[in-house]
């Protein structure tokens, strides 16, 4: 009898997750919750068993923190185990307001920009075809330059609460903000790979036009996002006209500038 209730016991603890009528209350104990449709119902007191064996424990997941100290480890390995570790976080992690994500997003542009400067600086070559090669690119960046100052115009008004709305997901300036930061992230990339390329005299010019010509359609649909602006400015607050213009301005200027030949 002894062997029938332990393989009955053994059989039960295997199909705990997939046999019908059988559930598991993930609460302090598991309990076996018999019903109709269980062959046994009733025929069995079945065991209930801790899921948390470490009471007298503390772990990342317990809800009060570890309490004992470093200084009564007795070995290094103690006094390892005892660091402080990260608690473990359950729920939806708080996000970066609107106002830092625009600027985050501003920086790591105006960063890009500025290192590609820093390189465009290190030219050097005597060769009179790189020199040339050397300052088309000066004045690609040149313009790409003009269009961080454009943008920044623009997300400076995400400081005012008022107008802080427009920069949020729903915001009227959002999609047209994302494809402009997006395509000039890209041009940059491009760039910045070129201007490398030109300090080893080693330009790959096919190269630098297909990656330009790769993202030409984000640049359309950020265009077409600024028309549909310019045709709804009245809904926009008068003092961002003049910087949503000159950023439009500058955007189509720096695309031309693109589509030119490079060497």
């Amino acid at each position: 009898m002894f062997r029938v209730l332990e393989a009955y016991r053994i059989m039960w603890y295997k199909s705990l997750f997939d046999t019908p009528g059988m559930t598991m209350k993930l609460s302090n104990a598991a309990v076996l919750l018999d019903d109709e449709r269980t062959p046994h119902a009733g025929a069995y007191a079945l065991p209930m068993f801790p899921l948390d064996m470490d009471e007298d424990l503390a772990t990342t997941l317990d809800g009060k923190a570890f309490t004992q100290t470093t200084e009564s480890a007795t070995t290094l390995s103690d006094a390892m185990a005892l660091e402080p570790r990260e608690e473990s976080y359950i729920g939806k992690k708080p996000q970066a307001s609107v106002a830092d994500a625009v600027r985050e997003r501003h920086t790591t542009f105006v960063q890009a920009v500025s290192a590609l400067e820093s390189v465009c600086a290190t030219f050097d070559s005597v060769d009179m075809s790189a020199v040339a090669a050397q300052t088309v690119l000066r004045r690609r960046v040149g313009s790409l330059s003009m269009l961080g100052h454009a943008l920044e115009g623009v997300a400076s008004f995400v400081e005012n609460p008022d107008t802080e709305v427009l920069f949020g997901g729903e915001g009227l300036l959002a999609p047209y903000l994302a494809g402009i930061y997006l395509w000039a992230g890209d041009v940059t990339e491009t760039l910045a790979t070129l201007a490398h390329d030109l300090n080893t005299l080693a330009p790959n010019w096919g190269t630098t036009r297909e990656r330009l010509n790769d993202v030409v359609w984000i640049f359309a649909m950020a265009l077409a996002e600024g028309r549909r602006l310019e045709n709804d400015i009245d809904v926009l607050p008068v003092e961002m006209h003049q910087a949503l213009g000159e950023l439009l301005v500058c955007a189509i200027g720096l695309k031309h500038k693109l589509d030119e030949p490079f060497g």
